[in-house]
């Protein structure tokens, strides 16, 4: 037969008191383990956040207005004076007979007062602030139909540009002319009329 040792563990747990009389106090060590605890909040915001995103109520109802082709600061005017649609993109623009180092040359007032019998050229000069890297389009339209229509690439966060039209005797004089992005948002626009004299 085979005996059987029984293995038997002793275990001291420390005592109030010593043997010669003095007491010892325990100690309550606190670690704080920071990385459970940020991922813990981190959890729970998540989870809040996923709680109120699908419990939110959504409106699938709700009609979708389509965006408008024209910035929300459009100044009515009547035909004759600019009318300027995002002040802040162009800071400047005018009609004028002339371009001189990339700057006009006086601005001609609206109506435009033209010879019957030559034909004249006439600039839209565009001064564009803030839209570096994008594009542009200068469009001149008589009677809502599209003319001409030149792209400007812009270079500079201050960026210069014109484009010009030929004007000849015509019966039709409603002329607008505008800059528009590369969305079709039209940024600017100078409507006028032409009288040939």
């Amino acid at each position: 037969m085979v005996d059987k040792k029984n293995i038997v563990i002793k275990v001291k747990y420390p005592t109030s008191e010593n043997h010669s009389g003095h007491t010892h106090t325990q100690k309550i060590i606190t670690e704080w383990n920071f990385k459970r605890i940020v991922i813990a909040v981190l959890s729970a915001v998540l989870l809040l956040v996923l709680l109120f995103v699908f419990l939110l109520p959504s409106d699938t109802n709700k009609t979708v207005e389509p965006p408008v082709s024209v910035a929300s600061d459009v100044v009515d005017s009547p035909l004759g004076k600019p009318e300027l649609l995002l002040q802040k993109a162009v800071p400047r623009a005018i009609l004028t007979l002339k371009i001189i180092n990339n700057e006009p040359v006086g601005q001609l007032e609206l109506p435009l007062k033209l010879s019957k019998d030559k034909s004249t050229s006439i600039y839209y000069f565009a001064e564009v602030k803030g839209m570096k890297g994008r594009t542009v389009y200068h469009e001149w339209l008589l009677e809502d139909e599209l003319i001409t229509r030149k792209k400007v690439n812009i270079s500079k966060d201050d960026w210069r540009t014109s484009s010009r039209q030929f004007f000849a005797n015509s019966i039709r004089t409603d002329w607008t002319v505008r800059l528009v992005d590369e969305s079709g948002q039209v940024i600017n626009q100078i409507r006028f009329n032409v009288i040939y004299e």
